[in-house]
C-alpha cells in the first residue's frame, strides 16, 4: 500500500513539473513573436488642376429635320421601293399607288380641254361672223351680244378644263411619294395593298439626323439672366461655351457641339424654358429620341484640388475621407466638395495639394492605425486605377 501511494506521489510531481515548463515555454514564445505588419492600402496623392465652370443637364435628341410621308389621294399602295431604318436621298421614290383612277381622271380631263377648246373656236367664229353682219345692218345688238356672251362661257370653260387636267396630272404625280430631302426612312405603317388617303396618317418619316439637336430645359431664373445680357452678349457667351455628351453607356460623344437655339416663352406647367443644341452626326451613332447627359462648360477656369469620388464616405455629420499622414497613420479629414468633374470632386474646404487619401482598402483601417500606403494614379475620366507609370486602358 506505501509503494502505491509512493507511486502516485511521484507521478503527480511530474506532472506538475511539466505543467510549469510548458508554461515557461508558452509564456517565451508569446514575448518573442512578431508583431503584425501594417495593412496594404491604396492611396493617391492630390494635385491641382485647371476646372472649368460646368453645368450638367438630361437632355434628349431629336432628329434636326422629319418628313411624314402621307398619301394626297385616296389609293391602294401597289409598290414598297425602300427598305425600312435605309438611307434615302432626296427624289427617290419610295412608294407608289395604284394610278388608275388617277389615269381615268386625267384620260377624262384632257377629254373635256379638247371640247372646251373646240366649243371656243366655235364661239369664236361665230362672234366673227356675227360682228362683221351687225356691221352692215343685219343683224340686232341683242342677238349681238348673246354671241359675246357665248364666247365668254367659252372661255370660262376653257379655263376650268385646263385646270381640271392639271389638277389630273398632280394626282398622277402623287401616285409616286419620294423623299423630300437626303435622310433615313423610318418604319412603314402599312403594307402592299392597303387603302391610304390624306386622313390615315403617316405611312413613313424620313429623318435628318446630321446634325443632330440636342433638346434640354433651363429654369426661368438662369434664361432670365442669359437673355438679360442682351442679343449680341448671348452669341458672344454661346461660343465661349464647349458642349459635350454622355451617352447611356457612360461613352463621352466624340464630336462636340454647339447651343442653336432658345425658346422665346417658358413652359408654364414646368417653369423652364427649352433650349436646343446641335451636335454633327456624320456616322450616325445618334438616333431620335436618346436619353443624354449634356455637359455645358466654359473656355477658362480656375485651379482647384480634385479629390476622387471613389475615396469619399459619408455620415450624418456629413463627408470625410480617410488619408495617410507623414508617419504612416490612417487619419479621418472632414470635406466639402463641389462640382463632379468626371470621376473627381472639386474639393471646398479640408484638403490640400500632396494629401494622400486613401482609395482602396478603407474597409481594412480606421484613424489612429499605421499603414503601408501603396500609390495609385486614377483616370481623371473614369476613375480607373493604375500603377504610376503604367498606361491607362
Amino acid at each position: 500500500m506505501q509503494l502505491l501511494e509512493m507511486f502516485y506521489k511521484e507521478r503527480l510531481r511530474a506532472l506538475g513539473w511539466s505543467l510549469v515548463l510548458s508554461l515557461l515555454v508558452g509564456c517565451s514564445e508569446s514575448a518573442e513573436s512578431p508583431s503584425p505588419q501594417p495593412v496594404a492600402v491604396s492611396v493617391v496623392e492630390l494635385k491641382t488642376s485647371e476646372v472649368r465652370p460646368s453645368r450638367e443637364f438630361v437632355a434628349r435628341t431629336s432628329a434636326s429635320a422629319r418628313a411624314d410621308i402621307t398619301a394626297r389621294i385616296e389609293a391602294e399602295i401597289r409598290e414598297v421601293l425602300f427598305r425600312e431604318g435605309a438611307r434615302v436621298e432626296q427624289g427617290q421614290v419610295l412608294l407608289r399607288l395604284e394610278d388608275t383612277r388617277a389615269n381615268a381622271d386625267l384620260q377624262q380631263a384632257e377629254a373635256e380641254l379638247a371640247a372646251a377648246r373646240a366649243e371656243l373656236d366655235s364661239a369664236r367664229r361665230n362672234l366673227d361672223r356675227g360682228e362683221d353682219v351687225a356691221g352692215k345692218g343685219f343683224l340686232s345688238a341683242a342677238d349681238l351680244d348673246k354671241l359675246k356672251d357665248r364666247f365668254s362661257a367659252a372661255q370660262s370653260r376653257l379655263q376650268t378644263a385646263e385646270a381640271a387636267l392639271q389638277k389630273a396630272r398632280t394626282n398622277l404625280e402623287y401616285a409616286e411619294l419620294k423623299a423630300p430631302f437626303n435622310g433615313w426612312v423610318g418604319r412603314l405603317n402599312y403594307d402592299v395593298g392597303a387603302v391610304v388617303g390624306p386622313g390615315t396618317g403617316p405611312i413613313t418619316s424620313v429623318l435628318v439626323t446630321d446634325p443632330m439637336y440636342v433638346e434640354f430645359q433651363v429654369n426661368e431664373a438662369e434664361f432670365i439672366a442669359f437673355r438679360r445680357a442682351g442679343a449680341e452678349s448671348a452669341q458672344a457667351v454661346a461660343k465661349s461655351l464647349d458642349l459635350s455628351l454622355t451617352l447611356s453607356d457612360g461613352e463621352v460623344y466624340a464630336q462636340p457641339g454647339t447651343l442653336d437655339f432658345a425658346d422665346v416663352q417658358t413652359d408654364a406647367s414646368t417653369g423652364t424654358v427649352a433650349i436646343r443644341a446641335v451636335f454633327p452626326n456624320p456616322d450616325a451613332v445618334l438616333v431620335p429620341g436618346l436619353y443624354v447627359t449634356l455637359k455645358v462648360s466654359g473656355h477658362t477656369g480656375e485651379a482647384r484640388v480634385l479629390v476622387p469620388q471613389v475615396a469619399i464616405q459619408e455620415t450624418i455629420e456629413g463627408k470625410f475621407v480617410l488619408l495617410v499622414d507623414d508617419q504612416n497613420q490612417v487619419a479621418q479629414r472632414f470635406i466639402k466638395t463641389g462640382a463632379r468633374d468626371g470621376a473627381l470632386l472639386v474639393v471646398e474646404s479640408g484638403l490640400e495639394a500632396g494629401d494622400r487619401v486613401i482609395v482602396e482598402g478603407l474597409q481594412k483601417v480606421r484613424a489612429g492605425v499605421a499603414v503601408n500606403p501603396v500609390r495609385k494614379d486614377i483616370d481623371p475620366d473614369t476613375g480607373v486605377l493604375s500603377q504610376p507609370g503604367e498606361a491607362q486602358p
